[in-house]
């Protein structure tokens, strides 16, 4: 009979030297195993090699087919918990929506808490004997825990195990698929842009949310974690050119889930759902970029030189309507306006630039008053009277009091009798102790923007959903210092924003983009833009819509 000597000697070397395996093994305590090995090993008896491993080349990703000819692939793609439930109603919601939109649910797996499973705690596959790890019954038919091209230049990363109590999931992970766009599971939903070369399309970063049950260690780390815990997947829709759009499905507390104009509930689904709000990306009426104009809210008309226009005259081109327009489509209660104008003719960055400011008057673009128009026409042709407009105070819209303030009008005689139009008004508010006059309200009125619209002024709140601030515009940070998303995030407060021109999703902080041309002047080099928007919903979650390659859906 083989003496417990011997036992723990064969099984130390089978384990790789492994003691908690081998006394569970043997029925005895850890401190026995390792009274046996330190003798085995002082007598010569026991030579233990180290596992190893390793590879030549790193994770290769299988591609996936693109869809057939005029055909729309859909996924929704979401991440699990070992040892952990489903919520229930999330998990039917998507299920629902899948066969609504014939998609197929990716579930990528991830482990936690090595406190309580040790070695275990790593990816499916990845270690032996993992008897203690497990996953909710209901998602292993869905698994996908590899790395998958599912377009050209997007990248499923299912092999990824991200820890849920990292503050920021995607944090050096920029140049992990190279050039390609990355979808990585994580409890967490974030979005970040990533700068691109001038003719390249701005590379952007996912996480996915979750259809796990909250469990966390109660340290601070978890509590942390719990806190930003979202249910929720990424639905990415493909078509059969290889150009790809995602959109972010967040759950609420019972799993209702909208997406655009369909709302799901566990079972039952609906379509023709109104959205609550449109945030669009900064709009800078001088640069608006005419795709952005056609398949945000429709028609409008261009105004160009003919072949027989005279010098410095400009003819009116209409354009059709587009068909599923986004403003007409989603029918928003309202719509946020952020950067309407650009004060391109005489922004201060650019005054003391002959060179810039010559280019202005060759392009018939330096008379502030027509820029002035041109923003009121925007704001007439995105008007409807089933959705409120709000303006938010801007640093661009701000620009033409710095004009006032800096300027002389003597220097300047193309603009001057609108710049003393404009100090008058200023000046006579001052004179009445206007606090509520605000000086882009003032203009835009005056060349017919709609009695609809609100002007937000600075600093005034503005919320929808209870607690969701849209009053921000985001130059603005704290102490009187610049904004950045991160810094607004340590508020506490969830908002959307614009102003950076790089959609970003950063805990409870939605940035849009911008709706102006991605190349502008004083752009050169690697750039991050991008024409995204905020959608929010009725129940207070939010997604990011981008338009692409004509269209800002598949």
């Amino acid at each position: 009979m083989q003496s417990m000597r011997d036992r723990v000697a064969q099984l130390l070397v089978e384990y790789g030297g492994n003691v908690r395996k081998t006394a569970r093994e043997l029925e005895i305590t850890p401190k026995a195993v390792r009274y046996h090995r330190d003798r085995l090993q002082a007598d010569g008896e026991l030579n233990i090699k180290p596992l190893a491993g390793g590879r030549v080349e790193d994770t290769a990703a299988r591609k996936e087919p693109l869809p057939l000819k005029g055909a729309v692939r859909r996924l929704i793609l979401t991440c699990a918990q070992n040892n952990t439930l489903i919520h229930e109603g999330v998990w039917r919601s998507l299920k629902t929506l899948a066969r609504h939109y014939r998609a197929d649910i990716w579930v990528s797996t991830f482990a936690y808490n090595k406190n309580a499973y040790g070695q275990l705690a790593v990816k499916r596959g990845t270690a032996g004997h993992q008897d203690e790890l497990w996953y909710a019954p209901e998602i292993l038919p869905y698994v996908v825990d590899e790395r998958v091209q599912l377009a050209p230049g997007l990248v499923w990363c299912g092999e990824m195990n991200i820890q849920p109590t990292a503050a920021n999931p995607l944090s050096s992970l920029d140049n992990y698929t190279r050039r390609k766009s990355g979808i990585f599971p994580h409890v967490k939903v974030a979005l970040q842009s990533v700068p691109s070369l001038a003719n390249e399309s701005a590379k952007m970063n996912y996480t996915t949310g979750t259809v796990t049950l909250r469990n966390y260690i109660q340290k601070k780390a978890g509590q942390k974690a719990e806190f930003h815990h979202v249910y929720g997947a990424l639905l990415v829709e493909i078509d059969d050119e290889g150009r790809w759009w995602c959109r972010q499905l967040i759950a609420d507390r019972e799993g209702c889930i909208q997406d655009l104009d369909v709302r799901v509930a566990g079972d039952k689904l609906r379509t023709g759902c109104r959205v609550e709000a449109i945030t669009w990306g900064d709009f800078h009426t001088a640069h608006l970029d005419p795709g952005v104009r056609r398949l945000g809210w429709g028609n409008y008309c261009e105004h160009r030189a003919g072949p027989n226009t005279p010098p410095g005259f400009l003819v009116e081109v209409s354009r059709p309507p587009e068909e599923g327009n986004m403003l007409d489509v989603l029918r928003p209660k309202e719509q946020h306006v952020h950067d309407l104008l650009d004060f391109y003719a005489r922004n201060h960055h650019d005054r003391k630039d002959p060179h810039r400011m010559f280019r202005r008057h060759v392009e018939g673009k330096d008379r502030v008053e027509d820029e002035v128009e041109e923003a009121a026409r925007v704001l007439m042709e995105i008007d409807r009277p089933w959705c409120r407009t709000v303006v938010v105070d801007s640093n661009h819209d701000q620009a033409m009091s710095r004009w006032l303030r800096e300027s002389d009008y003597r220097e300047d005689p193309l603009n001057a009798v609108f710049f003393l139009r404009a100090q008058l008004a200023q000046y006579e508010a001052l004179a009445a102790r206007d606090d509520r006059f605000h000086l882009l309200e003032w203009a835009l009125r005056r060349y017919g923007a709609p009695e609809r619209v609100r002007f937000l002024r600075e600093d005034e709140s503005h919320v929808i959903c209870g607690d969701i601030e849209c009053g921000m515009h985001g130059h603005l940070g704290p102490n009187g210092g610049k904004g950045s998303p991160q810094a607004l995030a340590r508020m506490g407060r969830r908002a959307n924003t614009g102003h950076t021109h790089s959609a970003a999703i950063f805990e409870g902080l939605y940035v849009a983009g911008t709706s102006s041309k991605l190349r502008l002047g004083y752009t050169a080099g690697p750039g991050s833009w991008s024409h995204s928007h905020v959608i929010t919903y009725p129940n207070g979650k939010r997604a990011i819509v981008t338009m692409y390659s004509g269209k800002w859906r598949a």
